[in-house]
């Protein structure tokens, strides 16, 4: 076994990042790590349940040994084995996010021999987290132009705090492309789309959202988008909006979540405001999946390049954890402003 790689869980972003990009990471190559002072500035510091669910879904598909995998432990140890395809279930008993574990373990799952069926119980649309949707209509399209074939569904919705939600994955064998994903000139507006869902919410919640968010991006631009009203099976009450510009060479995603207090309408009108402020630069992908696309395109063999509207602290720390492990990878413009991810060919 190589030395371990020490990470220092405090710094960058100093949250989950950083233990789920080496998790991925180590897992695909064989290379552990030893984290430490893990989420050291958070309110309550430490693994927390969608941490340990993440730790060991990553620990599982590689058979490795753990050392300091409890709640609330602020040191990790992980040494990874060999990787396993196979049908996995992982349980998050709160409403962590099932978005980010399965993030965690499809691209490395997607390396071993055999496909794999990922099953996660926990929340679906939490907040500071990737929807179920935003994953699974707006990540899996893009890894899917390098190659990375994945689908995800929603079996069940769950919404913070009761969880209870559950989504299902499933990832082939990965046939590596030979060509860099580049990402960088977004190319024409080819379609808008809107998905509205409310479920076991009175007072067509969902229909006034979606209405809500297509006259304010009619109004501003003229724009038409398509609009779904979804209608899953929940475990708790919650309303969700995502609306997604699709380009010849880029793609963007802004979702919200409900919250108390706040009417459907507004909720609507701020997502379509984030969408039309998205549409005045020229960036090819949104920032939050800039920073998701960095460990894929890092495990293609082949990097990329993807330009976005906004440097964020997530990406850099991001980029800091790959070059842990020896990938080349930068970023460029300034925090807080438009720039980018590059990640060179292994």
């Amino acid at each position: 076994m190589p030395r371990l790689i020490a990470l220092d869980g405090s710094q960058g972003e100093g949250g989950g990042q950083i233990l789920r990009t080496a998790l991925s990471l180590a897992a695909a190559t064989g290379q552990g790590f030893e984290l430490s002072r893990i989420r050291d500035r958070r309110t309550r510091p430490g693994l927390r349940p969608q941490h340990l669910a993440a730790v060991r879904a990553a620990g599982i598909a590689c058979g490795a040994k753990l050392s300091g995998a409890f709640e609330g432990s602020p040191d990790l140890r992980f040494e990874p084995g060999p990787l396993q395809a196979g049908q996995f279930r992982f349980d998050i008993e709160t409403a962590g996010a099932a978005s980010l574990v399965l993030q965690t373990v499809l691209p490395l799952l997607a390396l071993a021999q055999d496909g794999s069926v990922v099953e996660v119980t926990g929340g679906t649309h939490v907040p500071r987290s990737p929807s179920a949707d935003f994953l699974g209509r707006h990540w899996a399209a893009v890894v899917a132009r390098a190659d990375l074939r994945l689908g995800v569904s929603l079996r069940c919705a769950g919404f913070y705090p009761k969880g209870g939600g559950e989504l299902v994955a499933r990832v082939r064998s990965w046939r590596r492309p030979t060509e860099p994903l580049l990402l960088e000139q977004r190319g024409a507006l080819e379609r808008i789309s809107i998905v509205s869902g409310a479920p076991r919410l009175r007072g067509s919640v969902a229909e006034r959202q979606a209405e809500a968010a297509r006259s304010r991006l009619w109004e501003a631009r003229r724009l038409e988008p398509e609009v779904e009203l979804a209608q899953p099976e929940s475990a708790s009450p919650g309303s969700y909006l995502l609306l997604e510009a699709v380009f010849a060479n880029g793609r963007a995603a802004f979702g919200l979540l409900g919250e108390r207090g706040v009417r459907a309408e507004r909720l609507g009108d701020q997502a379509a405001r984030l969408l039309l402020k998205f549409l005045e630069g020229g960036a090819a992908v949104d920032r939050h999946l800039a920073d998701q696309l960095a460990v894929p395109l890092a495990l293609s063999g082949s990097g990329g390049r993807v330009s976005t509207d906004e440097v964020t602290a997530h990406l850099e720390t991001v980029v800091e954890v790959l070059r842990s492990f020896g990938v080349r990878a930068e970023t460029w413009g300034r925090r807080g402003g438009p720039g980018g991810l590059s990640v060179e060919r292994a």
